[in-house]
């Protein structure tokens, strides 16, 4: 073989596989080779592994399908549903019978002392009618019996069970296993308040190895700058931001906040001063007020109505029959769109946070409500260091600067006039826009 960089064997499903390095694509090429002996047990234990495979992915099928049970009715695919289900139950039961040994085994296990019993009942009771012995001397050999067989059968047992346990602690493992979010580190720096500085330096991040998201990225945000970014689906925007969060570790470069390595400071202080509002608020499950509280527990009645008063929600909150005791259900489905926005933004304002950020807020909401959105979101990132996410251009008209990001490198930086002007991204993606919207219109 070419370019061969290394060659090493490992086992892999059973067989031993010779796995090449080669120089020139740096890619594994894996040639199968003779099979490997299993060694006692391990075929057992195989079949347990794929029965407990076919149980995670019926359950799969079942929390796809129920939550979505609208869009599955909205297309008529009841019925494609349930052969998926159907045929993944099949499979389960299939291997459930190649495991066959348990489902025979036990039963003739049950079998044989059931007709032990029988035979002792039978000749200890002829035995007992001709005199030969007493029926004391009977039931205490039953008892015995019965001793001796309870054992036996939770001998015969121990396997199947060891295997299941086996089996089922693969997936605690793997859990285990995971990456851990960022420890909270004990002597982490807390800066109270921030000021809002934001410094990306020669940042780098892949979800998949070799596959960046974020490339190269580097620029400078000032306290109080309102930063747009922009750019088509996949360029990296919501990347970045959760990047400013610590949602994930960055793989190279450095992201410093108030100059401070992001790494260095206290988790929890840092984002307790930051705000994020997303393009599908989620609400949870009990009244309006305890969500608009929980960004912070502890706040006056007079904190939160006036968070509320300032995202434009205030007033249809009081027209409710429960008023801010309204309970909102699971994911706030009882609400509309523009209600559950307007409780998000008034969630973020209680928080009163240094660092703002604006996942496409105004994105699934009607031009009436866009409009109570947007004024809410001018009093919200007043003073603040906001980072906005927007397909429509013209919500990110008053930002101090935008950032333009393709395929994960930043392509442009400046105000919405300079960025017009040079005739690149940005301005292809306005005369889009701009076209689109005179059609839209005629």
């Amino acid at each position: 073989m070419e370019d061969v960089l290394d060659v090493y064997t490992q086992s892999y499903d059973g067989a031993r596989v010779l796995v090449c390095m080669n120089e020139t694509t740096k890619q594994q090429v894996m040639e199968v080779r003779q099979p490997l002996t299993p060694a006692p047990g391990q075929e057992y234990r195989r079949l347990y592994h794929r029965i407990w495979r076919r149980m995670g992915t019926l359950a799969a099928i079942l929390a796809d399908a129920i939550p979505g049970i609208r869009v599955v009715k909205s297309f008529a695919q009841e019925r494609r549903e349930s052969r998926r289900y159907n045929a993944e139950s099949a499979d389960l039961l299939e291997q459930q019978r190649a495991a066959g040994i348990s489902s025979v085994f036990f039963p003739f296990l049950s079998l044989m002392t059931g007709l032990g019993t029988i035979l002792i009942f039978g000749v200890g009771g002829y035995m007992v009618v001709n005199c030969a012995t007493s029926l004391g001397v009977l039931m205490a050999f039953t008892g015995y019996l019965y001793q001796f067989y309870a054992p036996v059968q939770q001998f015969g047992q121990i396997n199947n069970r060891l295997q299941n346990c086996t089996t089922s602690a693969e997936r605690v493992f793997e859990i285990l296993d995971t990456d851990v979010e960022p420890v909270e580190r004990t002597d982490g720096v807390v800066i109270k308040p921030l000021r809002g500085k934001v410094e990306f330096r020669d940042v780098r991040f892949a979800y998949e190895p070799g596959k960046y998201a974020l490339n190269g990225i580097s620029f400078v945000v000032q306290p109080g700058e309102m930063i747009g970014l922009v750019g088509p689906s996949g360029a990296g925007k919501s990347t970045l931001v959760h990047l400013i969060t610590r949602f994930y570790e960055i793989d190279e470069g450095q992201i410093l906040v108030d100059d401070h390595d992001i790494q260095e400071l206290a988790l929890r202080s840092f984002r307790e001063q930051i705000g994020v509002v997303l393009q599908e608020p989620y609400l949870f499950h009990g009244t309006i007020w305890a969500n608009i509280a929980y960004a912070k527990p502890d706040a006056s009645a007079d904190e939160i109505i006036a968070a509320a008063r300032t995202a434009n929600a205030h007033d249809f909150i009081v027209n409710l029959p429960d008023g801010y005791d309204t309970i909102v259900a699971e994911r706030g489905q009882t609400m509309s769109g523009g209600e559950r926005q307007r409780i998000s933004i008034a969630r973020a304002i209680l928080r009163n946070p240094r660092i703002l950020i604006l996942d496409e807020a105004t994105a699934s909401v009607d031009t009436e409500t866009e409009v109570m959105i947007q004024k809410a979101l001018e009093r919200l990132v007043e003073n603040r260091t906001t980072f906005a996410i927007a397909h429509r251009l013209t919500t990110l008209r008053k930002a101090s600067r935008l950032i333009v990001l393709e395929r994960g490198k930043l392509v442009e930086i400046g105000s919405h006039e300079e960025l017009v002007n040079s005739r690149g991204l940005y301005g292809r993606l306005c005369s889009y826009q701009a076209e689109l919207s005179k059609r839209t219109a005629w």
